[in-house]
Protein backbone atom coordinates (compact mmCIF):
# COMPACT_ATOMS: atom_id res chain seq x y z
CA UNK A 1 0.00 0.00 0.00
CA UNK A 2 2.85 2.42 1.10
CA UNK A 3 4.00 1.79 -2.79
CA UNK A 4 1.10 3.87 -4.10
CA UNK A 5 1.68 6.53 -1.48
CA UNK A 6 4.74 7.47 -1.93
CA UNK A 7 5.68 9.01 -5.90
CA UNK A 8 3.56 6.52 -7.43
CA UNK A 9 0.33 9.23 -8.00
CA UNK A 10 -0.02 9.00 -11.20
CA UNK A 11 2.19 7.44 -14.16
CA UNK A 12 5.22 8.47 -15.31
CA UNK A 13 6.30 8.73 -18.98
CA UNK A 14 9.77 7.24 -19.71
CA UNK A 15 12.95 9.36 -20.22
CA UNK A 16 14.40 9.35 -23.90
CA UNK A 17 17.55 7.95 -23.09
CA UNK A 18 17.44 4.83 -25.67
CA UNK A 19 18.91 4.64 -29.00
CA UNK A 20 18.16 7.12 -32.13
CA UNK A 21 14.70 6.83 -34.15
CA UNK A 22 16.61 5.44 -36.55
CA UNK A 23 17.79 2.03 -34.50
CA UNK A 24 14.60 2.27 -31.77
CA UNK A 25 11.60 0.89 -34.53
CA UNK A 26 9.87 -1.67 -33.27
CA UNK A 27 10.89 -5.09 -34.90
CA UNK A 28 7.46 -6.55 -34.86
CA UNK A 29 6.57 -2.88 -36.51
CA UNK A 30 8.84 -2.79 -38.93
CA UNK A 31 8.82 -6.42 -40.21
CA UNK A 32 4.66 -5.68 -40.94
CA UNK A 33 5.52 -2.63 -42.79
CA UNK A 34 8.35 -4.46 -44.94
CA UNK A 35 6.00 -7.32 -45.87
CA UNK A 36 3.23 -5.39 -46.89
CA UNK A 37 5.66 -2.69 -49.05
CA UNK A 38 7.38 -6.26 -50.53
CA UNK A 39 4.05 -7.45 -51.34
CA UNK A 40 2.94 -4.24 -53.12
CA UNK A 41 6.05 -3.93 -55.01
CA UNK A 42 5.70 -7.69 -56.29
CA UNK A 43 2.00 -7.30 -57.14
CA UNK A 44 3.13 -3.99 -58.99
CA UNK A 45 6.05 -5.75 -60.44
CA UNK A 46 3.50 -8.09 -61.80
CA UNK A 47 1.08 -6.06 -63.46
CA UNK A 48 3.78 -3.73 -64.95
CA UNK A 49 5.93 -4.31 -68.64
CA UNK A 50 8.76 -6.25 -68.41
CA UNK A 51 10.67 -2.64 -69.67
CA UNK A 52 10.50 -1.70 -66.04
CA UNK A 53 13.07 -2.85 -63.71
CA UNK A 54 12.14 -3.13 -59.62
CA UNK A 55 15.65 -5.04 -58.87
CA UNK A 56 16.81 -1.66 -56.78
CA UNK A 57 13.54 -1.85 -55.39
CA UNK A 58 13.81 -5.21 -54.03
CA UNK A 59 17.38 -4.69 -52.90
CA UNK A 60 16.33 -1.27 -50.94
CA UNK A 61 13.14 -3.24 -49.37
CA UNK A 62 15.67 -6.59 -48.51
CA UNK A 63 18.46 -4.10 -47.16
CA UNK A 64 15.96 -2.26 -44.39
CA UNK A 65 14.76 -5.82 -43.66
CA UNK A 66 18.60 -6.50 -42.58
CA UNK A 67 18.49 -2.59 -40.67
CA UNK A 68 15.26 -2.75 -38.67
CA UNK A 69 14.77 -6.45 -38.50
CA UNK A 70 17.31 -9.07 -38.93
CA UNK A 71 19.23 -10.74 -41.61
CA UNK A 72 17.50 -14.07 -41.41
CA UNK A 73 14.20 -12.02 -41.98
CA UNK A 74 16.27 -9.96 -45.30
CA UNK A 75 17.25 -13.45 -46.73
CA UNK A 76 13.82 -15.01 -45.74
CA UNK A 77 12.30 -12.15 -47.83
CA UNK A 78 15.01 -12.01 -50.18
CA UNK A 79 14.39 -15.97 -50.98
CA UNK A 80 10.80 -15.32 -51.27
CA UNK A 81 10.74 -12.61 -53.82
CA UNK A 82 13.17 -14.51 -55.56
CA UNK A 83 10.87 -17.67 -55.29
CA UNK A 84 7.89 -15.54 -56.89
CA UNK A 85 9.65 -14.28 -59.51
CA UNK A 86 10.53 -17.23 -60.92
CA UNK A 87 7.36 -19.05 -60.58
CA UNK A 88 5.02 -16.30 -62.03
CA UNK A 89 7.54 -16.20 -64.60
CA UNK A 90 8.29 -12.59 -64.37
CA UNK A 91 12.15 -13.03 -63.97
CA UNK A 92 14.06 -11.52 -66.43
CA UNK A 93 18.07 -10.91 -66.34
CA UNK A 94 19.92 -8.97 -64.66
CA UNK A 95 18.77 -5.92 -65.60
CA UNK A 96 17.52 -7.43 -69.05
CA UNK A 97 18.20 -11.31 -70.57
CA UNK A 98 16.28 -13.49 -72.31
CA UNK A 99 16.00 -16.31 -69.91
CA UNK A 100 16.29 -17.58 -66.40
CA UNK A 101 19.66 -18.79 -65.99
CA UNK A 102 21.11 -20.12 -62.84
CA UNK A 103 23.90 -18.54 -62.83
CA UNK A 104 22.02 -15.33 -63.01
CA UNK A 105 20.08 -15.99 -59.96
CA UNK A 106 23.00 -17.46 -58.19
CA UNK A 107 24.69 -13.92 -58.67
CA UNK A 108 21.38 -11.73 -57.58
CA UNK A 109 21.20 -13.93 -54.44
CA UNK A 110 24.75 -13.66 -53.24
CA UNK A 111 24.80 -9.97 -53.74
CA UNK A 112 21.47 -8.91 -52.10
CA UNK A 113 22.75 -11.61 -49.35
CA UNK A 114 26.52 -9.65 -49.12
CA UNK A 115 24.40 -6.14 -48.78
CA UNK A 116 22.30 -7.63 -46.06
CA UNK A 117 25.00 -8.79 -44.23
CA UNK A 118 27.04 -5.75 -44.22
CA UNK A 119 23.88 -4.03 -43.00
CA UNK A 120 23.41 -6.18 -40.11
CA UNK A 121 27.06 -6.02 -38.87
CA UNK A 122 27.13 -2.49 -39.41
CA UNK A 123 23.47 -2.14 -37.38
CA UNK A 124 24.88 -4.78 -34.24
CA UNK A 125 28.08 -2.10 -34.71
CA UNK A 126 26.31 1.25 -34.27
CA UNK A 127 23.90 -0.44 -30.86
CA UNK A 128 26.85 -1.23 -29.23
CA UNK A 129 28.70 1.52 -30.06
CA UNK A 130 25.88 4.03 -28.91
CA UNK A 131 25.45 1.98 -25.55
CA UNK A 132 29.31 1.46 -24.69
CA UNK A 133 29.30 5.72 -25.31
CA UNK A 134 26.29 6.06 -23.13
CA UNK A 135 26.55 3.06 -20.37
CA UNK A 136 28.97 2.61 -17.15
CA UNK A 137 30.65 -0.44 -18.42
CA UNK A 138 31.23 -1.37 -14.89
CA UNK A 139 27.40 -1.04 -13.30
CA UNK A 140 25.69 -0.56 -16.18
CA UNK A 141 23.95 2.69 -15.72
CA UNK A 142 24.03 5.95 -17.09
CA UNK A 143 27.76 7.54 -17.86
CA UNK A 144 28.07 11.49 -16.99
CA UNK A 145 27.40 12.53 -20.59
CA UNK A 146 24.51 10.25 -21.01
CA UNK A 147 23.22 11.73 -17.95
CA UNK A 148 23.54 15.48 -18.69
CA UNK A 149 22.48 14.42 -22.32
CA UNK A 150 19.08 13.19 -21.06
CA UNK A 151 18.42 15.90 -18.66
CA UNK A 152 18.45 18.74 -20.92
CA UNK A 153 16.97 17.11 -24.55
CA UNK A 154 13.89 15.72 -22.59
CA UNK A 155 10.71 17.91 -21.47
CA UNK A 156 9.87 15.18 -18.89
CA UNK A 157 12.61 16.64 -16.78
CA UNK A 158 9.65 19.21 -15.70
CA UNK A 159 6.96 19.06 -12.99
CA UNK A 160 7.64 17.49 -9.46
CA UNK A 161 10.80 15.61 -9.11
CA UNK A 162 14.00 14.84 -7.00
CA UNK A 163 17.13 15.04 -7.65
CA UNK A 164 19.29 12.32 -5.12
CA UNK A 165 23.24 12.98 -5.22
CA UNK A 166 24.81 9.22 -3.86
CA UNK A 167 28.48 8.79 -2.47
CA UNK A 168 30.01 5.28 -1.60
CA UNK A 169 31.38 5.32 1.60
CA UNK A 170 34.11 2.87 1.86
CA UNK A 171 35.37 2.52 -1.32
CA UNK A 172 38.46 3.54 -1.00
CA UNK A 173 39.31 1.16 2.41
CA UNK A 174 37.46 -2.24 0.61
CA UNK A 175 39.88 -1.18 -2.60
CA UNK A 176 42.99 -1.07 -0.12
CA UNK A 177 42.08 -3.87 2.14
CA UNK A 178 40.86 -6.37 -0.90
CA UNK A 179 41.95 -5.01 -4.03
CA UNK A 180 40.55 -3.39 -6.83
CA UNK A 181 37.91 -6.29 -7.91
CA UNK A 182 36.55 -6.47 -4.70
CA UNK A 183 35.78 -2.91 -5.02
CA UNK A 184 34.17 -3.50 -8.34
CA UNK A 185 32.24 -6.45 -7.22
CA UNK A 186 30.86 -4.18 -4.38
CA UNK A 187 30.17 -1.21 -6.57
CA UNK A 188 28.46 -3.66 -8.89
CA UNK A 189 26.44 -4.91 -5.87
CA UNK A 190 25.41 -1.20 -4.52
CA UNK A 191 24.46 -0.21 -8.41
CA UNK A 192 21.81 -3.54 -8.71
CA UNK A 193 20.64 -2.80 -5.08
CA UNK A 194 19.73 0.93 -5.78
CA UNK A 195 18.42 0.07 -9.25
CA UNK A 196 15.97 -2.57 -7.79
CA UNK A 197 14.60 0.04 -4.80
CA UNK A 198 13.78 2.78 -8.38
CA UNK A 199 11.23 2.30 -11.28
CA UNK A 200 12.55 1.52 -14.92
CA UNK A 201 11.58 4.96 -15.81
CA UNK A 202 13.72 7.19 -13.37
CA UNK A 203 17.27 8.13 -14.37
CA UNK A 204 20.16 6.29 -12.58
CA UNK A 205 23.59 7.65 -13.68
CA UNK A 206 27.14 7.10 -12.00
CA UNK A 207 28.94 10.59 -12.94
CA UNK A 208 32.46 9.43 -11.09
CA UNK A 209 34.43 6.92 -9.47
CA UNK A 210 31.96 6.70 -6.41
CA UNK A 211 29.11 9.18 -7.79
CA UNK A 212 25.85 8.38 -8.56
CA UNK A 213 22.80 10.36 -9.05
CA UNK A 214 19.25 9.69 -9.80
CA UNK A 215 16.65 11.76 -10.94
CA UNK A 216 12.53 10.72 -10.61
CA UNK A 217 9.48 12.43 -10.85
CA UNK A 218 7.76 12.21 -7.47
CA UNK A 219 4.22 13.59 -6.48
CA UNK A 220 4.72 16.10 -3.59
CA UNK A 221 7.44 16.79 -1.07
CA UNK A 222 6.28 14.21 1.37
CA UNK A 223 6.30 11.61 -1.67
CA UNK A 224 10.28 12.98 -2.09
CA UNK A 225 11.12 12.25 1.12
CA UNK A 226 9.23 8.91 1.69
CA UNK A 227 11.60 7.68 -1.54
CA UNK A 228 14.86 9.33 0.34
CA UNK A 229 13.51 7.05 3.51
CA UNK A 230 12.90 4.12 1.25
CA UNK A 231 16.57 4.37 -0.33
CA UNK A 232 18.40 4.95 2.95
CA UNK A 233 16.54 1.60 4.11
CA UNK A 234 17.62 -0.55 1.05
CA UNK A 235 21.00 1.39 1.33
CA UNK A 236 22.39 1.59 4.74
CA UNK A 237 20.78 -1.18 6.55
CA UNK A 238 23.21 -1.67 9.77
CA UNK A 239 23.91 -5.14 8.81
CA UNK A 240 25.30 -3.91 5.57
CA UNK A 241 28.17 -1.90 7.31
CA UNK A 242 28.94 -4.61 9.42
CA UNK A 243 29.37 -7.28 6.80
CA UNK A 244 31.45 -4.87 5.06
CA UNK A 245 29.07 -4.18 2.13
CA UNK A 246 29.29 -0.76 0.54
CA UNK A 247 26.56 1.92 1.74
CA UNK A 248 26.50 5.39 0.58
CA UNK A 249 25.72 8.79 1.81
CA UNK A 250 22.26 10.27 -0.20
CA UNK A 251 21.37 14.26 -0.69
CA UNK A 252 18.17 14.29 -1.79
CA UNK A 253 17.07 17.69 -2.95
CA UNK A 254 12.75 18.45 -4.01
CA UNK A 255 12.27 20.24 -6.78
CA UNK A 256 8.54 21.33 -7.04
CA UNK A 257 9.01 22.82 -10.85
CA UNK A 258 11.50 19.99 -11.79
CA UNK A 259 14.95 20.35 -13.20
CA UNK A 260 15.77 24.01 -14.54
CA UNK A 261 19.13 24.02 -14.15
CA UNK A 262 20.58 20.59 -13.68
CA UNK A 263 24.67 22.25 -13.27
CA UNK A 264 23.43 24.34 -10.14
CA UNK A 265 21.01 21.46 -8.89
CA UNK A 266 23.27 18.97 -8.36
CA UNK A 267 25.66 21.00 -6.71
CA UNK A 268 22.91 21.84 -3.87
CA UNK A 269 22.61 18.00 -3.90
CA UNK A 270 25.86 17.34 -3.57
CA UNK A 271 26.32 19.28 -0.39
CA UNK A 272 23.25 17.77 0.93
CA UNK A 273 25.04 14.70 0.44
CA UNK A 274 28.21 16.38 2.23
CA UNK A 275 26.14 17.00 5.09
CA UNK A 276 24.77 13.58 5.50
CA UNK A 277 28.27 12.29 5.30
CA UNK A 278 29.64 14.47 7.72
CA UNK A 279 26.98 13.79 10.42
CA UNK A 280 26.90 10.35 9.51
CA UNK A 281 22.86 10.66 9.02
CA UNK A 282 22.61 8.44 5.91
CA UNK A 283 20.95 10.75 4.14
CA UNK A 284 19.40 14.62 3.93
CA UNK A 285 16.57 15.73 2.34
CA UNK A 286 15.44 19.27 1.51
CA UNK A 287 13.08 21.31 -0.80
CA UNK A 288 13.59 24.15 -3.42
CA UNK A 289 11.31 26.90 -3.76
CA UNK A 290 10.99 28.28 -7.14
CA UNK A 291 13.48 31.01 -8.03
CA UNK A 292 15.74 29.42 -5.16
CA UNK A 293 18.90 28.52 -8.10
CA UNK A 294 19.81 31.91 -9.22
CA UNK A 295 22.88 31.60 -6.24
CA UNK A 296 24.48 28.67 -4.36
CA UNK A 297 24.33 30.54 -0.97
CA UNK A 298 23.93 28.50 1.50
CA UNK A 299 22.17 29.81 5.27
CA UNK A 300 21.30 28.60 8.40
CA UNK A 301 17.84 28.01 10.02
CA UNK A 302 17.34 32.18 10.25
CA UNK A 303 18.30 32.53 6.58
CA UNK A 304 21.62 33.78 7.66
CA UNK A 305 24.79 32.75 5.33
CA UNK A 306 27.17 30.77 6.41
CA UNK A 307 29.66 28.39 5.23
CA UNK A 308 28.56 25.16 3.53
CA UNK A 309 30.88 23.37 5.73
CA UNK A 310 29.11 24.02 8.70
CA UNK A 311 25.33 23.21 7.61
CA UNK A 312 23.66 20.89 9.74
CA UNK A 313 23.34 16.83 8.90
CA UNK A 314 20.02 14.82 8.62
CA UNK A 315 18.87 11.71 10.19
CA UNK A 316 16.14 9.24 9.66
CA UNK A 317 14.31 10.89 12.25
CA UNK A 318 15.81 14.75 12.19
CA UNK A 319 14.59 17.05 10.02
CA UNK A 320 17.18 18.42 7.73
CA UNK A 321 18.04 22.64 8.25
CA UNK A 322 19.41 22.92 5.21
CA UNK A 323 21.20 25.67 3.43
CA UNK A 324 19.55 26.49 0.42
CA UNK A 325 18.34 30.04 -0.72
CA UNK A 326 15.11 30.29 0.93
CA UNK A 327 15.12 26.81 1.01
CA UNK A 328 12.24 24.57 2.60
CA UNK A 329 12.72 22.06 4.39
CA UNK A 330 11.16 18.49 3.79
CA UNK A 331 8.67 17.34 6.49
Amino acid sequence: MRARTDRRGEKTRAFRVGPPAFIRVSKPIAAGVIACVALVALVADYYSPPQIWYGPVYLMICAFAAWFTSAPMAVLLGTAILTFQTLSGNHVGYPHGSGIAASDIALKFFSVLAVVLMLSQARASLEREWRLARTDPLTGALNRQAFFETMKADANRNGPAMLVFADVDGLKRLNDLMGHEKGDEGLCHLAGRIRGAIRKVDLFARIGGDEFVLFMKVRDEAAAKLVAERLDAVLNREEDREAGILTCSLGALFLPLGSQSIDRELRLADGLMYSAKKSRAGFAVAAVTAGDLQDDVWTDEHGNPRDRSTCSGGTRSRNLTVGLPTAQVVH
